[in-house]
């Protein structure tokens, strides 16, 4: 009996650590989407901003958003686009709008910053995420 609860006991801990449950798969296309959106009205004021001859820029949803990272990293990839041909690769924001210029930048500046580390890592710091307006 006592070898028993300590048996039970070791394995709760050990399943404690086993981590979140995965994120349902309609969760997962829902935030893309939001990713994609939100980065999408960023880039297009970066655009006006920084590139305003450019005929289009066009944006990607965040491709850290997956069942085992409902919020993603926070950052999506995106083109400027002039004359039919890519003019400058962008990074943007997918949470908020705080870093660069309406919470974008050319790819080549987003790689000189600190957390350029953390691209395509999961960041367990966003505990939401909600549609721009």
């Amino acid at each position: 009996m006592k070898y028993s609860a300590l048996l039970i006991a070791l394995i709760a801990i050990s399943l404690a650590g086993c981590g979140k449950e995965p994120v349902p798969t309609d969760t997962v296309d829902q935030n893309q989407n939001i990713t994609r959106e939100n980065s999408q009205l960023n880039a297009q004021r970066f655009k006006a901003a920084m590139f305003p001859n450019a005929d289009q820029v066009v944006m990607q949803s965040d491709s850290t958003v997956s069942p085992e990272c409902r919020f993603g990293d926070g950052w999506a990839s995106g083109i400027i686009v002039q004359g039919g041909r890519t003019i400058e690769k962008i990074k943007c924001q997918t949470n908020g709008t705080g870093k660069g210029t309406f919470g974008c930048m050319t790819k080549a500046e987003f790689e000189t910053k600190d957390y350029a580390s953390a691209d395509g890592r999961c960041d367990d710091g966003l505990t939401k995420l909600e549609k721009f307006k």
